[in-house]
């Protein structure tokens, strides 16, 4: 068997993946930086609103349930927020481990078989 350049091309392609990888890393950590960012601004708000549900609870000018209602908007995005976040990153791992996993051992087997295909036969080598 004659050595190609497969080898070398195969390491590029493993390169490149893995560049691929934490291009898609950082993008998803950007955009959970900026939802997290996003929903503390939201609690902050609905916090405000619950404060101001407890002042009037606490002057007798309204019942408890109109303070447990006011924090329930809150509540529901996060329940949401934590249920896409769950469902994603399942599906991420599942999908991204299975792809990465199956395409590097294949390109790590061509790059081992261009190592042993250019190492001479020894059953050929003249014996000493």
């Amino acid at each position: 068997m004659k050595p190609d350049s497969s080898s070398p091309n195969a390491w590029n392609l493993i390169e490149q993946e893995k560049r691929r990888d934490r291009f898609v890393r950082r993008v998803a950590i950007a955009a959970w930086t900026v939802t997290l960012v996003l929903v503390l601004l939201f609690a902050v708000a609905i916090g405000a609103q619950v404060a101001q549900m407890l002042k009037v609870f606490g002057e007798g000018g309204a019942p408890l349930t109109v303070v447990f209602w006011s924090a329930m908007p809150l509540v529901v995005v996060l329940g949401i927020l934590s249920l896409l976040i769950a469902v994603l990153s399942t599906v991420g791992i599942f999908l991204r481990l299975r792809t990465a996993s199956l395409t590097e051992i294949q390109l790590r087997l061509a790059a081992l078989e261009q190592v042993l295909a250019s190492r001479p036969d020894p059953a050929q080598e003249p014996s000493r």
